[in-house]
């Protein structure tokens, strides 16, 4: 079956209309223009013999010319690797060798990196040069393409916090029924825009909305990095509607001067996720700026469109990841399989178009995650008696000891609770008593709080079992390069304390 080229389309209905804008240099694709040049580019790529199939590994910030790569692959049934820009050439290579592309395309920005990989019988393009080629050429064969859904559009590799990335493939059948659930969650138009900071390397940076906007023939602008300030004062100067961000950034954004000064009536929602958003977050935005954070669900080998809390529950149902989006099925179950009873602890699976066929070069584990169409995802979860969603954690995060299973999400929860806590993180350890044990990190602008004052709050809010056993105090948490906690960079912290003692 095929899928409708959703460029083509808007490029007959509305030509004019603008469909990208950079603000790193102003550059502005209409629809039209958008649909020209993944033409030409089509041209292009088929006299460089690429074929259905085929890999495009791209080492690029993400911008307009993305987006005209990913409007060329879809057409002729390629596949868009997006490389993290951020990890070593070691890292990098280890990636190629894996997916095997047929082209890799830089920008300028890494071309001393493309340098290193191993690139033997691999074709090689800078963007900019890409760029003036369907910038400069002209149309030579006016042609329909057919997008077959089951084809790979993407191949996302993991960012390997519990191991080596895994390459998930995504389909355009997945873009097109996520597109389908972030749509009808949110009201998504034509009228709509959004500015995209997250980067092209993670679902998020494209799924969330910039696909689901093109889907719509709205407006995407983008920003290649994100910077609190810059993105503030572009959403009120855009008057931009729809806006993601992980709860990192949105602490970012509120502890700039402008802040306070910016317009943002605009501004509809905030879609965050990613990792646990904090119920007071939500409360500082819709008290501030009168604006509603959308927590929510989702994972690189499904959607990423899983789950939506409306904006109207918030306040009832803090903390939870709401309930599942319309065009999918999602069951909790234990150990053995079994689903599970409201409010109690099991694994999230989930079910439908939108979940991956599974990973590149790796059956083995593709066998192993995806049984019967189910996604068994590896986070834990439990359902409410209403049906809301709440996280326990990732199923590798939870921990036994003692014989009793803890979850770190519950602890880390209490932990910020305690007013002079900003964010807390736990983590496990073996433990020669326990079998294994807690440790917690925390960040705090009160320079006096001590670690025994933190247990001395705790003991009001947790089971003496569920207390870390060890407590760290430090300025900052690190972050993975897309803004998520770094466990390996803690546990390194953590491992390094010991060997010192």
């Amino acid at each position: 079956m095929d899928t409708p080229d959703w460029t083509a389309k808007w490029a007959d209905y509305t030509p004019d209309k603008i469909a990208i804008t950079s603000y790193d240099d102003n550059k502005s694709y209409t629809y039209s223009e958008l649909n020209t040049y993944a033409n030409r580019l089509v041209d292009k790529f088929t006299a460089l013999k690429l074929e259905e199939g085929d890999r495009i590994a791209v080492l690029a910030e993400h911008g307009p010319e993305y987006i005209v790569l990913f409007v060329t692959c879809q057409r002729m049934g390629l596949i868009l690797v997006p490389l993290n820009y951020r990890l070593s050439v070691n890292e990098i290579a280890k990636l190629i060798i894996d997916c095997t592309p047929s082209l890799l395309i830089y920008n300028r920005n890494h071309k001393g990196k493309s340098a290193q990989l191993p690139l033997e019988n691999i074709k090689v393009l800078a963007l900019e040069t890409v760029a003036t080629y369907y910038l400069n050429s002209e149309i030579h064969t006016p042609r329909t393409f057919h997008i077959k859904e089951d084809n790979p559009l993407f191949i996302f590799y993991t960012s390997g916090t519990t191991g080596a990335p895994k390459g998930v493939l995504y389909t355009n059948k997945m873009l097109f029924w996520n597109s389908l659930n972030t749509s009808m969650q949110l009201g998504i138009t034509f009228r709509d825009s959004t500015i995209n900071t997250l980067p092209p390397y993670h679902t998020s940076g494209w799924n969330v909305f910039v696909t689901p906007l093109l889907h719509k023939g709205a407006h995407v602008g983008m920003l290649e990095r994100f910077d609190a300030e810059k993105i503030l004062c572009l959403l009120e100067l855009n008057k931009t509607t729809l806006f993601m961000a992980l709860p990192t950034m949105l602490f970012m954004m509120q502890k700039t001067p402008v802040f306070k000064e910016v317009n943002l009536k605009k501004l509809r929602y905030i879609i965050s996720g990613g990792e646990k958003v904090p119920s007071e977050l939500v409360r500082f935005w819709k008290s501030e700026k009168n604006i509603y954070i959308r927590p929510g669900y989702g994972l690189t080998e499904a959607g990423p469109s899983i789950t939506s809390l409306h904006h109207k529950m918030a306040a009832l149902k803090p903390n939870s990841i709401g309930k599942p989006n319309f065009y999918l099925d999602i069951k909790i179950v234990d150990k053995d399989g079994e689903t599970v009873a409201p409010n109690e602890v099991g694994e999230l699976c989930i079910k439908g178009d939108i979940v991956t066929p599974g990973y590149w070069n790796n059956s083995v584990k593709t066998s192993n995650k995806i049984k019967k169409g189910w996604l068994f995802t590896g986070d834990f979860a439990y359902s409410d008696q209403d049906g809301f969603l709440y996280m326990k954690g990732r199923k590798n995060d939870m921990y036994i000891s003692g014989g009793e299973n803890i979850y770190p999400q519950e602890i880390e929860v209490q932990l910020e609770q305690i007013e002079a806590i900003k964010k807390a993180v736990v983590l496990s350890v073996k433990d020669e008593k326990w079998g294994e044990c807690g440790i917690a990190f925390v960040t705090s602008a009160d320079t006096t709080l001590s670690v025994l004052q933190i247990r001395e709050e705790l003991k009001t809010t947790l089971v003496a079992f569920k207390h870390p056993k060890y407590i760290f105090i430090l300025d900052d948490i690190p972050l993975t390069s897309l803004g998520k906690v770094s466990r390996k960079k803690l546990h390194a912290f953590y491992h390094q304390l010991k060997s010192q003692q």
